[in-house]
């Protein structure tokens, strides 16, 4: 199990809780020239409205990425994650493998604990990341990747990869529960039989490794029309083989719900809990509007 903090408290995640969504719009490089040309000018409106709406979905997590060549990322990481903390209070994921930037982003967001996306079995990558969250205590993505051959086309490869990554993680102190391995997510249109991977990688993470697991479940339907439709049915796919959190495109149609439908069916949210106070809640707010 893994925890993350802000200002509206705490949230646990990975084996036998409910999935984490987070929210993977806040991208510098796929904004348009108009966000971009505010950035410029040191406004991250545009970006908070993003968050903003997010939230308001029912995605409590921002994932941040800014690099970008025209970009001081040094500088406006840590000034969109507070923006984000100190106005939305939502969950906190650094996209980042620039050590100066997310030295003053986690120094920034301090005393919350935070995720810093993400290492890869690189040994430099390694070396200079882990030490920062031992210092700043945030929980770490680590994605299976070597230096050699790029994305393991195996379940064994991405495996040894992950043991690669858990190994100089615990060396330097930080404990299992806080380290969370993504299980590799690929475009379905570029690469065959992809999907059996993944979900056979998530489950062996999950019941041979005893990890956390993320994907990034907005690459699943690259490429393809509606692709949000592609991205959903593969949540709803890899929610019982073990995935716990998934960035998302939060205009995913019926995200919310269906989630909540899969966690409630994969024994995560027992007794449906949370899929019937969503559901009362809706009502409540269907009855505010129409009065």
């Amino acid at each position: 199990m893994t925890q993350l903090t802000s200002r509206s408290g705490a949230r646990e995640f990975g084996a036998g809780h409910p999935t984490l969504l987070i929210n993977d719009r806040l991208r510098i490089i796929d904004q348009d020239v108009r966000v971009l040309a505010e950035l410029k000018k040191g406004s991250i409106r545009p970006l908070l409205d993003l968050a903003d709406q997010g939230k308001r979905i029912g995605i409590d997590a921002v994932n941040i990425l800014v690099d970008h060549p025209d970009i001081d990322e040094v500088e406006l990481l840590p000034k969109i994650a507070t923006g984000v903390q100190e106005e939305l209070g939502c969950f906190i994921s650094l996209d980042s493998r620039n050590p100066a930037a997310l030295k003053a982003a986690l120094k920034a967001l301090r005393p919350y604990k935070v995720l810093i996306n993400s290492v890869n079995a690189n040994p430099e990558v390694l070396e200079n990341i882990l030490p920062l969250a031992v210092e700043f205590k945030a929980a770490v993505v680590g994605i299976p990747i070597g230096m050699a051959h790029g994305v393991p086309n195996t379940v064994e490869g991405r495996l040894a990869e992950a043991r690669i990554i858990l190994e100089a993680a615990r060396a330097v102190g930080i404990p299992k529960e806080d380290l969370v391995i993504d299980a590799i997510c690929l475009a379905a249109a570029a690469t065959a039989d992809s999907m059996r991977v993944t979900l056979e990688t998530l489950s062996a993470l999950v019941g041979e490794v005893g990890v956390t697991t993320l994907l990034g479940i907005s690459n699943a339907g690259y490429g393809m029309p509606t692709p949000t439709y592609i991205d959903l049915a593969y949540l709803l796919s890899a929610v019982p083989w073990g995935m716990h959190a998934a960035l998302v495109n939060p205009f995913t149609p019926d995200l919310i719900e269906t989630t909540l439908a899969i966690d409630f069916l994969a024994n995560r949210d027992p007794d449906g809990k949370r899929y019937i106070q969503f559901y009362r809640q809706e009502k409540k707010t269907q009855r505010v509007g129409s009065g």
